[in-house]
């Protein structure tokens, strides 16, 4: 039997109205009050898209994240979906009572109003599947807020609240949770509590600024020579421009003086780790190879991170010879320190760059294998095995 054309059109229709509905995220398009009085009726969780009209990051989620269907799935089983301007109707009201300072910021709000869990900016599909599953456990933001209102101090557990505190962009509260429990001992030295105050080490000047600078060495060997040196490359540089009411990164001279007053011990390692940075961030390369070839000669590193990055940076924007056999050697301990597809590609194009042929396809084999078992494109890699 044939059908008619209007019952042609109304399956087509019922169809693609299906697939829409089932295509990814639905977002309910109501009044908060209502929200709160749904999701209390539903025994639900709100999950608020807290974004802007002129945020990249949130147009990204929109374009590709909410639209998946697996996404769809999770979060219209699990939530009540909305979204709210953060710049129009009750968006500003919604932004000064959940403290949304950063865009896109995801609130999982029960229907008290109470903040079950958090989320910030542009994430990708399988994270943003975890962030789901982290709202609905015992471990999201709301039951680790209880479990330390109820006095749990445990390290794990103090460390675990304020590295999610940070995570959702509360830093000056993970900073407070972080300070009442140090003040509650005595040694500071543990990888644990160490790690925690590089998460959260605070301004210049305060106690944990202080331990790190003095303790630089037990630091670097706990979190890497990157880590630590970014970390207070961060405090001390945003010290210097709040203090100075500018947002460009401040000539080295001007930084040597915020240096010697707030970490004076380690003054000659941050000058010289700033004068790569300053070049790196100001797309000075010509800058740049100098400054950490001097840098990295006057403070070897044992960061495979830091050494790879830094050889990945000369390998692209130098053509001196010399420059290029140093940063070889970098990529070479990087290697041997943590074997990655990513430090074996700068290794394997680093020997083509200085003509040993050889050995930048044996390393790109490697490489190439690597990437194979971890998921990872290596179409670049591949390059290096045709012949020229």
């Amino acid at each position: 039997m044939k059908y008619s054309f209007y019952l042609l059109l109304f399956l087509f229709t019922f169809s693609l109205s299906a697939q829409e509905k089932g295509g990814g995220m639905e977002f309910v398009e109501k009044p908060f009050e209502e929200l709160l009085a749904q999701a209390k009726a539903e025994d639900k969780v709100i999950f608020i898209d807290a974004y802007t009209t002129w945020c990249g990051p949130c147009k990204m989620m929109a374009a590709k994240i909410f639209p998946d269907a697996t996404v769809g799935t999770v979060y219209n089983e699990r939530f009540i979906n909305a979204k709210f301007d953060m710049e129009k109707g009750e968006g500003p009201a919604l932004a000064r009572r959940y403290n949304v300072v950063a865009y896109p910021t995801y609130l999982f709000v029960d229907g008290n109003g109470d903040i079950v869990h958090k989320g910030l900016g542009y994430i990708p599909q399988d994270k943003f599947l975890a962030l789901a599953d982290v709202a609905v456990s015992d471990n999201n933001l709301g039951a680790l807020n209880a479990r330390y209102k109820a006095g749990e101090r445990s390290p794990e557990f103090v460390k675990m609240y304020a590295q999610t505190l940070t995570d959702v962009y509360e830093q000056e509260r993970a900073g407070e949770v972080i300070s009442v429990y140090l003040d509650s001992e005595k040694d500071w030295s543990s990888p644990e509590i160490m790690t925690m105050i590089l998460d959260n080490p605070g301004e210049p000047g305060d106690k944990r600024m202080i331990y790190l600078v003095e303790h630089a060495d037990a630091a670097i060997k706990t979190a890497g020579s990157a880590s630590y040196m970014m970390t207070m490359q961060r405090s001390l540089i945003t010290k210097y421009m709040r203090d100075a009411g500018v947002r460009a990164l401040p000539p080295a001279e001007k930084m040597e003086t915020v240096y010697t007053k707030w970490a004076a011990p380690i003054r000659g390692r941050l000058m010289a780790h700033y004068g790569m940075l300053h070049a790196e961030q100001s797309r000075d390369m010509d800058a740049y190879v100098p400054a950490a070839l001097a840098y990295f000669n006057a403070y070897p590193s044992e960061d495979a991170y830091e050494l790879d990055k830094a050889a990945w940076s000369i390998f692209e924007n130098s053509e001196d010879m010399a420059a290029l056999k140093v940063a070889l050697t970098w990529a070479i301990k990087s290697v041997e320190l943590e074997e990655s597809y990513n430090s074996l590609d700068t290794l394997a194009r680093l020997y083509d760059k200085v003509g040993n042929r050889a050995k930048a396809v044996e390393t790109a084999k490697k490489a190439i294998v690597i990437a194979k078992e971890a998921g990872v494109p290596y179409e670049d890699t591949e390059e290096l095995l045709k012949e020229k």
